[in-house]
C-alpha cells in the first residue's frame, strides 16, 4: 500500500491492428479498477475506437481474421465516428483513471501490461504519471508456473474472443484462482 492511498489494480487490455505500437493503431480499449484481491470492483471504462482511416487491406491476415470473427471490425464500421474517435476513447479513459488516482495507488494489471501501454502511449494518452511504473503481468505467472512444473489450471481457459472485455474477465478470473490458491 502506497503511504497517501490505497493500492489498487488497474486491469487493461487493448485491441489493436497488429503489435507493433509504431505502425498499428488502437481499434478497442478497457479498463477494470479492483481491490488488490481483484474481490471488489471499483471502476470500469470501455471504449471501441473508430479510426480516422483504417486501412483493412494493411491489416495483418491475422488480426484480420480474428477482428471480423469476433465483431470488432463490424463494431468499429458501425459506430459513430465523434463518439467513437479516437480522442472521445483517449478522453474517457484518461478522466477514469484521473478520478481513479485521486483515490488510489494504481498498479496497472493484465496478461501484458506493457504492450497495452505501449499503444496508450504512442496515441498520446497521458496516464503513464498516474500509474506505479511495476505492472502485475499474469504471462510472468503463467510463465513461473510452467518453469516450476506446476499444473496450469487455466490451461483450456486462456482462449478469448479477442475483445477487450473479454480478456480482462479472462485475467482476473485467473488471478482470483491464484489468490484463493495462495490463501489455501
Amino acid at each position: 500500500m502506497n503511504e497517501l492511498k490505497p493500492d489498487a489494480l488497474l486491469w487493461i487490455d487493448v485491441e489493436t491492428t497488429g503489435i507493433d505500437p509504431e505502425h498499428d493503431q488502437l481499434l478497442e480499449i478497457a479498463i477494470r479498477c479492483t481491490s488488490t484481491d481483484a474481490g471488489t470492483d471499483i471502476a470500469a471504462c470501455h471504449r471501441i475506437i473508430r479510426p480516422e482511416r483504417l486501412d483493412l487491406t494493411a491489416m495483418d491476415h491475422t488480426v484480420f481474421t480474428m477482428h471480423t470473427d469476433n465483431g470488432l471490425l463490424h463494431a468499429i464500421l458501425d459506430a459513430d465516428p465523434q463518439t467513437h474517435s479516437p480522442q472521445a476513447a483517449r478522453n474517457a479513459i484518461e478522466e477514469t483513471i484521473e478520478n481513479l488516482a485521486d483515490r488510489f495507488h494504481l498498479i496497472p494489471a493484465g496478461t501484458n501490461p506493457a504492450f497495452d501501454l505501449a499503444f496508450t502511449r504512442k496515441a498520446g494518452y497521458q496516464i503513464d504519471g498516474l500509474l506505479d511504473y511495476r505492472a502485475l503481468d499474469l504471462s510472468t505467472l503463467r510463465w513461473w508456473r510452467r518453469f516450476h512444473h506446476r499444473p496450469d489450471p487455466w490451461a483450456d481457459h486462456h482462449a478469448t474472443s479477442h475483445r477487450a472485455l473479454d480478456c480482462i474477465q479472462r485475467d482476473i478470473r485467473e488471478y482470483r484462482h491464484y489468490h484463493q490458491e495462495e490463501d489455501q
